[in-house]
């Protein structure tokens, strides 16, 4: 009994000697941080602020900072290492963590905090908002000097857990003290955090004719489904998945369910049909975020490591008989070593692709970036940063082109949202290229957690969106992101107004409308006001038209209006003010010459030109084209009828280049018989007499 009681002790012993202390928990818990494994993060901070987790006793951890190679990420600031004692029973698990109250004890060093922070920091960045909230809440009450702006990230928990009232006090806190500090980064910051709050309980936020569904385990099965895509056309879907029987190179030291492969689901005749794409695609590192090049030929994904997250970048493969060649990282024109390059999309011509890269050159975290590719997938030229006008400090990932509507789908938390990332649209406007401002979609599609990977169809009717809105009870870690079914209205397109007059605002009754495809997709077509002069009709989405209104005695008046590349519904008004035509009679501008000379002047071009527009405005009208010439004394012995005849000719062809009809005018060359002066004595005089005018005959 004796030497097995000497064994126990002894064997105690060596355990309590092999026990790792609270410097070693930290190195490992700070080298997981900085890998993105915030969950493991979590365990090992816990363990250093575990009043049974012994210390360095050679060198007592507790008495010497530590300041690891890290900066706040509000703040900007060194962190150093500062310590709060919590109650023994608070438990590493998120699942039961945010079920237990944390208790601060006592402040023990400065190396307390900073796991306090940490432990707050992790929750935050592995999407765990409740936890989150708990610990933030610790930090907070103990000494910011270190940490000025923790209520922000307070705040920033509260935001994403729906508590807009509660979110909004901290960050009017945050703003008080990057006032003080003149933080002209993180004053920005805090107003657009307060900003969203407003937006979070604003009652139009939820935007009418839209409704969002998680879908079935087809897609949502495992720990993690995100980033719907199409596959080659709108019956094919293509997403990102970790769940069980997911490639792995080793089971017994890598769990299937935590790697994500890339799936395709569809439609058949008798249903759906769920399988991995097809070759060498999937492997036992991360795949994700796919897109299907318009040629069916080219896939473009995002790869990351299971042990790191921060090595992640895009891949690249070929179609060849069939079968899907071995995937190649693109060069460091999309991949710089060192950074993380993200969910590639190309546009319908295959001759751009959009990513999210946090390389050098942006505007802070994950920015929006894009560069040429040729037919190979190969890149040419330098990265292009889209520009303050998409990017911000923080991030800006996921990109979609919508094709038929010209339009940028992504997810920021940079821009006013009501939460996390939320989904924005910008329009480009094709003929000058430029982009609209980013536009929050709104609720349902946005929620007050992170929303990405959003996409729409052809019609705009259906899409889909990654969120992990809805908290998970089956993973540990707070809420895992789920894909849901998002379903809009049919957009509708009006226009309505008004025809009057223009001199005295009367309304016209019985005016013609007319609508013209700019595109000469089909033929015109016209309306006519009623007694009151309004007139209404629907329009169809992806059009460009020319609208005309007109009525007998008046001048015409036009304009415009497109559907083309709107995403919303739209309801426009157009008036129209037409001139009447006193005594049935118009007058032009004149066409003037040089002596003796049938060359038309860059002037005289340019008022024929005005001519062809109210000649196509005013499809009604025939006019005559009348030239005169300088008085007989002056000039050559030239015939001055034919002279004039010549320049009204000249004028008639140029109409008729400009698609003028040949039957709506008549020439009339006068030569010397009509003057204006009659006795001219300057040479503005004789200018005045030289000159092709134009009548009205109907």
């Amino acid at each position: 009994m004796k030497h097995i009681t000497a064994f126990i002790l002894l064997l105690a012993c060596c355990t309590a000697s092999l026990a790792q202390t609270k410097k070693e928990w930290l190195k490992y818990a700070d080298e997981a941080f900085k890998k993105g494994d915030y969950k493991n993060a979590v365990v090992y901070y816990t363990k250093v602020i575990d009043k049974n987790t012994p210390s360095d006793i050679t060198h007592p951890y507790e008495t010497k900072p530590f300041a690891p190679a890290k900066k706040d990420s509000a703040s900007g600031f060194k962190i150093f290492n500062i310590t709060v004692a919590i109650s023994s029973s608070a438990k590493a698990d998120s699942a039961t963590a945010k079920n237990d109250s944390v208790k601060v004890m006592e402040i023990a060093s400065s190396t307390d905090q900073y796991v306090v922070h940490q432990i707050a920091e992790s929750y935050r960045l592995n999407h765990d908002y409740q936890n989150a909230e708990l610990w933030y809440k610790q930090s907070v009450k103990t000494n910011l000097s270190v940490y000025p702006y923790e209520t922000y990230w307070l705040g920033d928990a509260f935001m994403k857990n729906s508590n807009y009232a509660a979110a909004n006090l901290q960050f009017e806190a945050a703003l008080a003290k990057a006032t003080e500090k003149k933080d002209e980064s993180m004053i920005k910051l805090a107003k657009q955090k307060i900003a969203g709050c407003y937006m979070g309980v604003d009652p139009n936020a939820m935007q009418k004719g839209v409704v969002v569904t998680e879908l079935d385990s087809v897609f949502n099965t495992g720990t993690s489904s995100f980033a719907v895509n199409y596959y080659g056309d709108e019956s094919t879907l293509q997403f990102s998945s970790a769940r069980d029987g997911n490639v792995v190179a080793d089971p017994k030291k890598q769990k299937a369910k935590y790697t994500s492969d890339i799936y395709t689901l569809s439609k058949t005749e008798t249903g759906t049909e769920l399988r991995k794409v097809v070759g060498p695609i999937n492997t036992n590192q991360n795949e994700g975020a796919g897109f299907m090049a318009s040629d069916n030929a080219r896939f473009f994904f995002t790869r990351w490591s299971p042990a790191d997250k921060n090595e992640c970048a895009i891949y690249f493969s070929r179609l060849f008989n069939g079968e899907w060649l071995i995937a190649q990282k693109m060069n460091d024109k999309v991949n710089l070593d060192g950074y993380k390059s993200t969910d590639p999309v190309v546009n319908a011509e295959s001759s751009i692709i959009f990513y999210s890269s946090n390389r050098p050159g942006g505007f802070g975290k994950m920015d929006l970036w894009y560069e040429f590719i040729d037919e190979e997938g190969r890149t040419y030229g330098e990265p292009v940063n889209m520009g303050p006008l998409f990017n911000t400090p923080e991030d800006e990932v996921a990109p979609f082109f919508h094709t038929v509507t010209s339009t940028l789908y992504f997810s920021s938390d940079g821009h006013s949202g009501y939460g996390g990332l939320d989904v924005f649209k910008a329009s480009l406007n094709k003929d000058d290229s430029i982009w609209s401002a980013p536009l929050n979609l709104g609720m349902p599609i946005n929620s007050s957690k992170d929303d990405s990977y959003f996409i729409l169809d052809a019609s705009q009717q259906n899409g889909y969106v990654t969120s992990d809105r809805k908290e998970c009870e089956t993973c540990t870690g707070g809420a895992c992101t789920k894909i849901y079914a998002v379903s809009k209205e049919k957009n509708v397109y009006d226009v309505k107004g008004t025809v009057y007059n223009a001199e005295t605002n009367a309304v016209i009754p019985n005016a013609t409308i007319t609508f013209k495809d700019i595109r000469s997709d089909w033929e015109p077509f016209a309306i006519t006001t009623d007694t009151a002069g309004n007139y209404f009709y629907e329009l169809k989405e992806g059009v460009e038209l020319y609208m005309k209104a007109q009525k007998a005695n008046f001048l015409g008046d036009a304009g415009t209006v497109f559907t083309v590349g709107l995403t919303d519904s739209k309801h426009f008004e157009r008036d129209f003010f037409l001139s009447p035509i006193a005594a049935g009679n118009i007058s032009f501008p004149n066409v003037e010459f040089d002596m003796e000379m049938v060359i038309l002047r860059p002037s005289a071009m340019k008022v024929l030109d005005n001519m062809v527009e109210v000649l196509k405005l005013n499809n009604d009208f025939k006019i005559v084209i009348e030239s005169h010439t300088d008085m007989a004394e002056r000039g050559t012995d030239k015939n001055n009828i034919q002279l004039s005849e010549q320049r009204s000719k000249l004028c008639f062809d140029y109409l008729v280049s400009k698609g003028i009809a040949p039957e709506r005018m008549v020439t009339k060359g006068f030569g010397d018989t009509r003057p204006l002066v009659q006795k001219p004595q300057t040479e503005e005089d004789h200018q005045r007499n030289r000159r092709t005018s134009f009548g009205l005959i109907k």
